[in-house]
């Protein structure tokens, strides 16, 4: 949908026949600039990430030598595991570091997981780690894959950030 900037998110959501306006909740899986420089689209949401994630944008963790996350607007943090339900939709986030130290992923109503860059789909649809070069820490990419194997054998639906999405791996 756009994450780079305001008005990428905002023809994203035209795309879909949404407005910036009917965005009440933004989940971030990270907070590299590709999933959250849009945010500022968003004035009336609340915004989530994981907290593990916050070192990215506290200044305790650099992403790339001098290169921090940050994020322009005030966010609320998750814990592992921990759910919301927003309106009877039922959202639970799961850690899944590797890309970034507090990578998440979320299961909604358990059948649409949203990976991020946890992993990325090949043509044939099979989970492949994130693009190596890419990852704070790929082995520990690779393990959260398998971590959440549970997870993508549950859901209906896998997403990604990248590479599409698939049905049931």
């Amino acid at each position: 949908m756009g994450g780079v900037s305001a008005s990428a998110a905002a023809g994203g959501l035209k795309k879909l026949g949404l407005s910036p306006g009917d965005v009440k909740r933004v989940f971030l899986t990270h907070t590299d600039y590709d999933h959250a420089g849009g945010l500022s689209a968003f004035p009336d949401a609340k915004v989530y990430i994981s907290k593990a994630e916050e070192a990215m944008v506290d200044g305790t963790k650099a992403r790339r030598l001098f290169a921090r996350n940050k994020l322009s607007v005030p966010y609320g943090t998750l814990e592992n595991e921990e759910i919301i339900d927003f309106g009877g939709v039922k959202i639970q986030m799961f850690l899944t570091p590797g890309h970034t130290p507090g990578s998440a992923s979320y299961l909604v109503n358990d059948d649409l997981l949203f990976t991020g860059d946890l992993l990325r789909l090949s043509k044939k649809g099979e989970a492949l780690p994130f693009l190596f070069i890419m990852n704070m820490n790929h082995a520990e990419d690779k393990s959260s894959i398998e971590k959440a194997r549970p997870l993508t054998e549950k859901a209906g639906y896998i997403l990604t950030a990248h590479t599409g999405y698939a049905k049931k791996l």
